[in-house]
Formats: structure tokens, C-alpha cells, sequence
């Protein structure tokens, strides 16, 4: 199964048509089974009044080839609600959403989709937390088979994975001050590109749900294109897709998932 992974598209007025043309000749050309958006679909913040018009200037390239979603953090910082959101994807017939947390089988492969949430309500963490019950969710849906599993958040586990200097270190990227690179003899691919931006608690997602899934796939950070193993299950950062936020600073891309060899193309645009 091919899976065409499109992450941060952040549609918003300003720079709609650059954003949206590349996406549009990849989704054809790709020839993929299933597209899932990985959050941040729209930059709500940007477009209060007019959500289900610039949602739906990107829905609309899927054309006939199924498509999923998962919320990002800014796709309901706006006028229109998550309920509301769900009802626009929904009404098109290639749309295999079925809410915010949720589970497929497609091609002989379990795909679990989880809202990872906005913004903590609280000073312990700046995002969002993925909630017990929604753990519980997912252990019920995917116990006993290797699911892979869509969220736009990354879980706060990629960060044993990686060291924090307060100077400046070979091969560290600089990000709000400090630098960040992989552990000494970390093998990975792809590239770190900013601090990954995990919520400061970790309510045990990973650890509770590893023993289910073969892969973890998750947008947000839009510099970063990282892949690697943690404890057995593939972490596959794809960075951002649009032409309206941090394509200034790194080519925008999308990536296609092989799901039975995990192996990905990174495709810039």
C-alpha cells in the first residue's frame, strides 16, 4: 500500500495558489491508495471567516483517490469548530474520516488516526497532551496487530533521543538559543532541522501503545524530515507541505509511505 503523506499545508489567503499547485501535481503523479493530511490543513488563525472555503481549495485536489485526516493545532483556531470541520470532510465521498480519534483497515494494513490536540490548558506544557481515554482507544482498536499510527504532534519520547547544548556544537541546529542534534552513534535518516516541539508531559502513549504499532507518522514541525527507530517502531517526521508559513527557510515536501517495507520518498515541491 502507497500512502501519500501531506503534511502542513496551512492554506490560507496569501500565497493559496503557490501552495496549492505543487500539491495538485504530485497527487496525481503519485498514483497513491490513500492520502492522509496530517494536521494543520489550514492556518485557522489566518482565515476566521472563510475556513470551509480554503479547506476545501485543498480537498478538492484529491480528486476520486481516498484521503484521511487528523487535526493540527491551528486547524480550529478560528470561527468554525472541530464538529464542523469533521462535517465539511465528510461530505466529500472520498473521505475516510470518521472523527478525531479512529481507526482503518485498508489493503490488509490498520491505520490509526489521533487528534494530538492545540494547546495545553495549563502552564505544565505549551501543547497539548494526547488523554488517557484516548489511549485507551487506541489500545481497544489496534491490541493484538501492528498498526501505524497518524498524529500531527510528535510524542515527547523523540526527545531521549536527542542532546541540548547551550553552545554552539558541530552538526547541532540552533533553535530559540541553544542547539539540538541526535545522540552520539543514533543511526537516522533525513533531517533535524529545528528543536522538535513535543508537550512538556508525557502520558505514557508511546510506552502503552508501542507493542501495537510498526510505525508513527507526524507532521508539525515543519523543518525536520527525520526517520528512526525507537524501541522497535519507526518514527517517520515529515515536514511541511505548504508555501505560506517556513518554506523561507526549507523547500516544502511530501513524502510516500511504503507500508509494507516502511521505506518513504521524500518528494519537495
Amino acid at each position: 500500500m502507497r500512502i501519500l503523506l501531506i503534511a502542513d499545508v496551512h492554506n490560507k489567503p496569501h500565497g493559496s495558489k503557490k501552495t496549492l499547485r505543487p500539491i495538485r501535481n504530485v497527487i496525481e503523479k503519485s498514483n497513491c491508495d490513500l492520502i492522509v493530511f496530517l494536521g494543520d490543513t489550514v492556518h485557522g488563525p489566518a482565515t476566521p471567516d472563510n475556513y470551509e472555503k480554503y479547506l476545501r481549495q485543498v480537498f478538492d485536489l484529491t480528486g476520486n483517490t481516498p484521503f484521511a485526516t487528523v487535526f493540527g493545532n491551528h486547524d480550529d483556531e478560528c470561527e468554525t469548530t472541530k464538529d464542523e470541520i469533521l462535517k465539511i470532510a465528510k461530505s466529500y465521498k472520498n473521505c475516510l474520516t470518521k472523527g478525531c480519534d479512529y481507526v482503518l483497515e485498508m489493503c490488509g494494513e490498520t491505520l490509526l488516526f489521533i487528534d494530538s490536540g492545540s494547546y495545553y490548558d495549563g502552564d505544565e506544557s505549551y501543547y497539548d497532551t494526547v488523554k488517557e481515554e484516548q489511549i485507551d482507544f487506541a489500545k481497544s482498536q489496534i491490541k493484538g496487530k501492528k498498526a501505524i499510527l497518524f498524529q500531527h504532534i510528535i510524542m515527547p519520547d523523540i526527545m531521549d533521543c536527542i542532546d541540548e547544548f547551550d553552545k554552539k556544537v558541530k552538526g547541532a541546529v540552533r533553535d530559540g538559543g541553544k542547539y539540538y542534534k541526535f545522540k552520539e552513534n543514533l543511526e537516522f535518516t533525513g533531517k533535524l532541522g529545528e528543536r522538535p516541539c513535543p508537550p512538556d508531559i508525557n502520558t505514557g502513549e508511546f510506552n502503552e501503545l508501542k507493542k501495537y504499532l510498526k510505525a508513527c507518522v507526524f507532521g508539525h514541525d515543519h523543518k525536520n524530515s527525520f526517520e528512526l527507530y525507537i524501541d522497535g517502531v519507526k518514527f517517520i517526521q515529515c515536514a511541511g507541505s505548504g508555501s505560506n508559513s517556513y518554506d523561507k527557510f526549507c523547500k516544502s515536501s511530501v513524502k510516500i509511505l511504503d507500508t509494507v517495507t516502511l521505506e518513504t520518498e521524500q518528494i519537495y515541491i
